[in-house]
């Protein structure tokens, strides 16, 4: 079997997970609501009968692989006051730490993350305690199919984590998931839905960042202290509007640039550029 790294230059050999299978995915759906609050570390396994593995592309993650993933999300959850139902600030910081520890420790690669059901599995099988817990079921007693099935990646319970560090993990800093703390939870999803366009460029979705928190922090180059000058000089206009308005430009010169070709810093000095105008037209 051939050795496919997780991140260029690493050398580790990607995972590949359990996939389970849709008929199997709706009937643990169902089962979620079956199962009495509290109950659902009942559901947790680190194996399926009814789940699949890629012919190639890596090496099966091991059971003693899963278990060990599991007790590093719990002890996240843990921290956070699991089982009790969380806080938002709970909620947020688990979050962080859970995206973290879901990147580093799947070691998997972009092309293995991509696939839904293998984030049903996790869901489903080895996590559904914690998932759950995350996004409990509304007045109705029903549960968001989509933060358990993965029918939308951007929205599942797991894998939109696993996603945002992936995209903002930021190898030159001394916290290399710094840039996760930048943005709440709505406006970072206004970046990751617009994945084809947008966060399929992880250079280009950390220079989004990198240029909100130094306008909101005054930042420390020219630009940035130009950028920020204008943000106190018009309070009127909000940060979130000027962030979806810059991303509204950005999504128009994907059309005709290619921003994949362009470095870091040349994407840093368009996209300060293009939030610069975007306060401008908010009357900034």
């Amino acid at each position: 079997m051939s050795s496919v790294t997780g991140d260029a230059g690493t050398g580790v050999m990607s995972l590949l997970y359990p996939r389970l299978l849709p008929g199997e995915t709706e009937r643990r759906f169902r089962m979620l609501h079956e199962v009495p609050a509290g109950g659902h570390a009942s559901m947790a396994d680190n194996h399926s009968s009814r789940a699949v593995y890629a012919a190639t592309g890596g090496r099966r993650v091991t059971r003693d692989e899963l278990d060990q993933l599991r007790g590093s999300v719990l002890r996240v959850a843990h921290d956070q006051g699991f089982p009790a139902a969380p806080s938002a600030a709970q909620r947020t910081a688990f979050d962080r730490e859970a995206a973290q520890v879901l990147r580093e420790g799947c070691r998997m690669v972009p092309g293995e993350a991509a696939q839904r059901q293998v984030w049903a599995f996790l869901a489903f099988v080895l996590l559904p305690d914690v998932c759950v817990w995350r996004w409990p079921a509304d007045a109705g007693n029903r549960y968001a199919a989509d933060r358990f099935k993965g029918t939308d990646l951007t929205r599942h319970a797991l894998a939109r984590l696993w996603t945002r560090a992936h995209v903002l993990r930021d190898d030159a800093a001394d916290d290399p998931y710094h840039l996760l703390d930048v943005l709440g939870e709505a406006d970072l999803d206004q970046i990751m839905a617009r994945r084809s366009a947008l966060a399929g460029s992880p250079a280009l979705v950390r220079a989004i960042v990198r240029t909100h928190r130094d306008d909101e922090a005054g930042g420390t180059g020219p630009a940035s202290r130009a950028v920020a000058s204008r943000a106190v000089a018009s309070p009127a206009v909000a940060s979130r509007a000027v962030l979806r308005e810059s991303l509204t430009r950005l999504l128009r010169l994907t059309a005709f640039v290619d921003l994949d070709s362009a470095s870091e810093p040349e994407l840093g000095r368009l996209v300060r550029q293009v939030r610069s105008e975007a306060r401008a037209a908010l009357g900034g």
